[in-house]
């Protein structure tokens, strides 16, 4: 089971910020298989973990400085981690896989990020811990030059730009992450993937009846906001 921007909730409603270290440690301490979590670069080049680009009125995370991020409190209370806060606390629990999704940015801000981002996880020997996911192909082609051995996750919730698992293979991709609209229009593909050797990701699987489901095609993985909800 995968915690999808780490564990912020209670039962089914949540308690926690997203993407805060109290949601790491909670989804740590859970002993989720995987811990999913956003990443962007500021104005100033720094790394921050955010789902979204805006924060706040007038706040941004690739927009705004590293200052005036850390200056902002998240609806619980926390403040937006920084990728090298994130990592030094999930290295401490090094049998729990880390997936960092790139969040879009333009091209050349795009590939300072993936830079970025290894360098840190190179730093730290992590390498060996992480998923790098991605939206779009090019971005993990670009991670995949930077580090050949890295595990990449290919996200989709398209009908229409969803690659086939045989585009997949090709790719030379870890894994496909698709949205369950995706996956119930072409669930020929599950198997398929297990063919070629490709892990799986289902979501989001937020109520026992999709996680048994989950498990009666077949996926690797299943992401989760609740994982009290589906009671695993």
């Amino acid at each position: 089971i995968l915690a999808h921007r780490g564990n912020p909730s209670t039962g089914a409603e949540f308690t926690i910020d997203e993407n805060s270290i109290d949601a790491l440690k909670s989804a740590q301490e859970r002993n989720f298989a995987g811990i999913e979590f956003d990443v962007h670069i500021t104005a100033d080049d720094q790394l921050v973990i955010h789902h979204d680009n805006k924060i706040a009125p007038g706040l941004s995370c690739q927009g705004s400085t590293f200052e005036e991020i850390r200056a902002h409190r998240l609806p619980h209370g926390s403040q937006i981690p920084t990728l090298r806060e994130w990592l030094e606390q999930a290295k401490k629990t090094p049998h729990i896989y880390q997936l960092l999704e790139i969040k879009s940015h333009p091209a050349e801000r795009e590939a300072l990020l993936i830079t970025k981002c290894l360098e840190v996880i190179r730093e730290l020997d992590m390498v060996d811990q992480m998923y790098m996911l991605s939206f779009k192909s090019e971005t993990l082609d670009e991670v995949l030059r930077q580090q050949p051995d890295m595990k990449t996750i290919l996200n989709s919730s398209s009908l229409h730009h969803s690659l086939t698992p045989a585009e997949v293979k090709e790719k030379g991709y870890t894994a496909a992450s698709y949205n369950i609209n995706v996956i119930l229009q072409y669930p020929e593909w599950i198997q398929e993937f297990k063919d070629y050797g490709i892990e799986t990701f289902f979501w989001m699987v937020n109520s026992s009846y999709l996680y048994d489901l989950a498990g009666e095609l077949g996926f690797t993985w299943a992401t989760t906001d609740f994982r009290d909800v589906i009671k695993k």
